[in-house]
């Protein structure tokens, strides 16, 4: 039976005239590489001239956030000109390198890791993709970026299962994260959630799931679930709910239905929940909202 070790992390500060750099090596646990997705390394570098990294033949994945500034990587005969806000995703068995403008020297954050399953997901990931370049993603990968980072500087008790289930949440966005969701907010990106949003006020009443709304609008759950809320500042159920409440208060005031009748209408089949809701949302039972306002 495989047992839970004690993984080692080795935390390294770099700074010369080339660089400044962080960076903390893991030696996951057998456990980790029989079973989890592990950690090999995370870091960050800020350039301060042009610097290149040729690397070979390393048994590890990696994934590259732009931060600030511009770069190229080489990739096999291929070459890449990344910018701020750009991703990289790199089986790291073959030849690549990368290099730093010198004009504009940039900022990346990066994690390589591994796992028995990694050969055949990246070759969904490379089916999927022409390239290995996902442009304008980073606003999107970071919030998991930085989940992994605290993870691995907390170093709790079972901190490599926590580890393994963040690296899940990675790979699987980088699986299902397609070219037509990579945009600026000025962008296609804004007329999609437009059209969520207002699909979500004429539907609330009906059986909404996110898979569905995935599908029906073509973009993948995880990004869909991160741009309605930076967009609306609610999360897609708290904006169903939102509508539904809305409605409710709607009938109370101004019609005679009784209060199951008023949550059927408004997509709720169970009363004892719409009362749960409508309490948490508005402080006070639907009945003496009703009575509050009628009075």
């Amino acid at each position: 039976m495989l047992s839970m070790g004690m993984q080692e992390s080795n935390t390294k500060y770099i700074q010369n005239e080339f660089m400044e750099s962080e960076r903390i090596l893991q030696t996951p646990s057998l456990l980790a590489r029989e079973a989890l997705f592990y950690i090999q390394e995370i870091g960050w570098m800020q350039c301060k001239k042009m610097h290149q990294n040729p690397r070979d033949s390393l048994d590890s994945y990696l994934l590259v956030l732009v931060k600030e500034g511009i770069g190229v990587f080489t990739v096999g005969e291929e070459k890449f000109t990344v910018k701020k806000g750009d991703v990289i995703f790199l089986d790291c068995h073959q030849p690549y390198s990368h290099c730093s403008s010198s004009k504009k020297p940039w900022s990346i954050a990066w994690v390589h890791w591994n796992s028995k399953t990694m050969p055949q997901l990246y070759e969904v990931f490379r089916h999927r993709n022409k390239t290995v370049v996902i442009s304008d993603a980073a606003e999107v990968f970071q919030p998991y970026y930085e989940n992994l980072e605290a993870i691995v500087k907390d170093d709790a008790p079972d901190h490599e299962l926590f580890e393994s289930e963040c690296l899940v949440q990675i790979i699987t966005l980088l699986l299902t994260i397609r070219a037509t969701e990579r945009v600026n907010v000025g962008g296609d990106g804004v007329q999609k959630w437009e059209q969520i949003h207002q699909y979500l006020e004429k539907h609330f009443a009906e059986k909404v799931t996110l898979e569905e709304l995935s599908q029906k609008f073509q973009v993948s759950k995880y990004y869909m679930l991160r741009g309605f809320k930076k967009k609306y500042g609610a999360t897609i159920i708290q904006y169903i709910n939102q509508c539904r409440m809305n409605y409710a208060k709607e009938l109370l005031r101004f019609t005679e239905k009784q209060i199951d009748e008023i949550a059927i209408s408004c997509g709720i089949h169970d009363s004892s929940y719409f009362n749960r809701i409508f309490r948490a949302t508005e402080g006070i039972s639907a009945g003496a909202y009703r009575k509050q306002w009628r009075n």
